[in-house]
């Protein structure tokens, strides 16, 4: 009884409370696709995490939850899942059901600094190995490599960290993105097209301009975009004195598509010249 009195107190005062901890708001359990499955309940009394040590009669026996020991995901490899982590501050990350058993996290818990320096360090890891995986299958813009990071659970910090490493060691590089989407679709898009496209991957106006400068592109776009069209219909196997009227609509549609202006279009579809 003596006891649960000075526990109480202590509950009360919370004194205990380390102006340096994180405090755990809430865990959820996610699927392969990253949609919520469960939300960990947070345990009926305070818990702090791994690493530290609270007043004996403030320990309290852990609610068995899906990733805690005992549950039954801990049986060998059945504690793979993920785990998204929101703090009190509002910053959320992504870690493994075994990582959050290994360090006992818990929502409502507190976390020392050294346990979210930890956790720090695995998601600066792991975020570098998703980039490589990534990387090494295409290239990919800045903002296109930002999202896909961020839809893996990274926090905004590590994303920003490790872009950073990849940019100074030229492994992300925007210039040559724009460089190369210009080279493979200079014959067979518009110029407002590709501009279109790479803008909505996150590369600056300028940065366009240069891409396209560095392709030699002519002086007077209108004529080179003439060409293209030529060139795409000559690819289609169109004949401008034999089209029906449905073969020209579908013709017209597809170099719409291509961000070609309809006049333009209109203008190499009836020129005589031999395509």
């Amino acid at each position: 009884m003596e006891d649960e009195n000075l526990k109480d107190e202590i509950l009360k005062d919370e004194s205990w409370k380390d102006e340096n901890l994180k405090m755990i708001l809430s865990i959820e359990k996610l699927d392969r696709y990253g949609r919520v499955t469960e939300y960990i309940p947070e345990p009926t009394e305070p818990t702090l995490s791994k690493g530290n040590r609270m007043t004996d009669c403030m320990k309290t026996e852990r609610p068995t939850s899906e990733y805690s020991k005992g549950g039954p995901s801990s049986r060998g490899s059945r504690i793979s899942g993920r785990l998204r982590v929101t703090m009190q501050d509002g910053e959320s990350f992504t870690i493994s059901e075994r990582q959050a058993l290994r360090l006992g996290l818990e929502s409502g818990a507190g976390m020392t600094q050294d346990v979210y320096e930890e956790i720090l360090s695995d998601l600066r890891s792991s975020c570098m190995r998703r980039c490589g995986a990534l990387l090494g299958n295409r290239d990919y813009t800045v903002k296109r490599l930002r999202t896909k990071l961020g839809e893996a659970g990274f926090p905004p910090l590590i994303i920003e960290e490790c872009i950073g490493k990849l940019i100074d060691a030229h492994y992300l590089d925007d210039r040559r993105y724009a460089q190369s989407y210009v080279r493979s679709h200079l014959n067979d898009r518009s110029r407002l097209r590709i501009t279109q496209d790479l803008m909505g991957r996150g590369i600056a106006e300028y940065v366009i301009e240069e891409a396209f400068a560095a392709a030699g592109e002519e002086t007077d776009p209108e004529e080179a975009q003439f060409r293209q069209i030529r060139y795409l219909l000559k690819k289609r196997g169109f004949d401008p004195d034999a089209p029906d009227f449905k073969e020209k609509q579908k013709t017209m549609a597809f170099l719409h598509r291509k961000g070609y202006e309809p006049d333009l279009i209109r203008r190499a579809m009836e020129c005589r010249d031999d395509l």
